[in-house]
């Protein structure tokens, strides 16, 4: 039994999805190209982190590009007015609860991962948020 201070969601409240979800915010590191970015981030961290996360009940882990294509294509449509964050990528994991996260956290495998960064981000930079996601839509229908 998960203990009530480290389950997701917010008490007493409905359209919630009753996971917490973490988003961290990176930028890669300097002098990298955005296909070699991908490459690593993609082909080698990612691939590294899998296991260890889903020995932990992840439920899902993804990333999110924000490279030049992407901005440019954006500040086409927004006709040069978008107000872009200064990030490259976007990694996002959901967790059942705060316990399982904290369990990924501290693993030995987990945090031996942190020392691939250097290879492909600046963790200077690195931003995250953390909370449980309020569902409006969901595959293609309005929730609730």
């Amino acid at each position: 039994m998960v203990p009530k201070t480290l389950q997701a969601g917010y008490p007493d409240t409905t359209g919630f999805r009753k996971v917490v979800k973490m988003t961290i915010y990176i930028k890669k590191k300097d002098g990298m190209s955005d296909s070699d970015f991908i490459n690593h981030y993609n082909n080698v961290h990612a691939q590294k982190a899998a296991p260890v996360l889903q020995k932990h009940s992840i439920i899902s882990y993804s990333l999110t590009y924000h490279l030049e294509r992407d901005r440019k294509t954006i500040q086409d449509i927004m006709h040069k007015k978008a107000q872009l964050l200064d990030y490259d990528a976007i990694c996002t994991f959901v967790f059942p609860d705060y316990l399982s996260l904290a369990k990924f956290m501290y693993d030995k495998e987990g945090a031996a991962l942190s020392g691939d960064h250097e290879n492909f981000q600046d963790d200077t930079q690195m931003r995250m948020m953390v909370g449980d996601e309020y569902m409006v839509i969901e595959n293609g229908e309005k929730v609730g």
